[in-house]
């Protein structure tokens, strides 16, 4: 019988906790479009995609372990205003990857909130180990870190069923976008009153 329990994502956490994501996220439907596939090569782009994440901007990263291997992984990162590093590079192509990831991540981080906020993401289970409350788990240990700070929270995704779970946790969608003809929705939820 597996045991699980959350503790912050150590150094040496880092490759497996980026490889839990990549096949949590692979049938998302925005990592299909940017990423044209759902396959093994594909996944080792989103593993390559988190891992530069964890590497440039690590946050605070929770990973829940079932024994000693990690079955859930989840990054929180304080923010203030919409994050401008992300540009698509030039020229133009639709069929390149660098491109498309470029694009994608420049139009969620013009969608942020301007004031200081808590951003949640990546987050996700192994499809194994779905339906067992981890991911419950994590967002409780995420509103409890968030409302310990009396400080407002957001997050992105490309799927309904999530943004009914985020809606559990206290998370209204306040605008949608198309991105490579995936509807993707921006959630925030309000600072808890001191």
């Amino acid at each position: 019988m597996s045991t699980y329990h959350i503790s912050l994502m150590q150094h040496d956490d880092i490759d497996e906790s980026v490889k839990v994501l990549s096949t949590a996220m692979l049938h998302n439907p925005l990592h299909i479009a940017v990423f044209k596939g759902s396959g093994e090569f594909e996944r080792l782009k989103i593993e390559s995609t988190f891992k530069d994440l964890f590497m440039t901007l690590p946050g605070i990263v929770f990973v829940v372990k079932a024994n000693t291997e990690i079955v859930g992984v989840m990054r929180m990162k304080s923010a203030i205003g919409k994050d401008q590093n992300f540009k698509p590079v030039q020229p133009i192509n639709e069929n390149d990857i660098t491109w498309r990831k470029a694009f994608w991540l420049n139009e969620w981080a013009q969608r942020r909130p301007e004031k200081q906020h808590w951003h949640l993401g990546p987050i996700g289970v192994l499809p194994s180990y779905r339906k067992l409350g981890i991911g419950s788990q994590l967002m409780q240990r995420f509103c409890d870190e968030v409302d310990n700070c009396f400080a407002k929270a957001y997050l992105e995704t490309d799927l309904d069923e999530n943004v009914r779970f985020y809606e559990k946790f206290g998370f209204k969608t306040t605008s949608k976008s198309m991105i490579f003809e995936v509807e993707n929705k921006y959630m925030v939820r309000p600072a808890k009153k001191g």
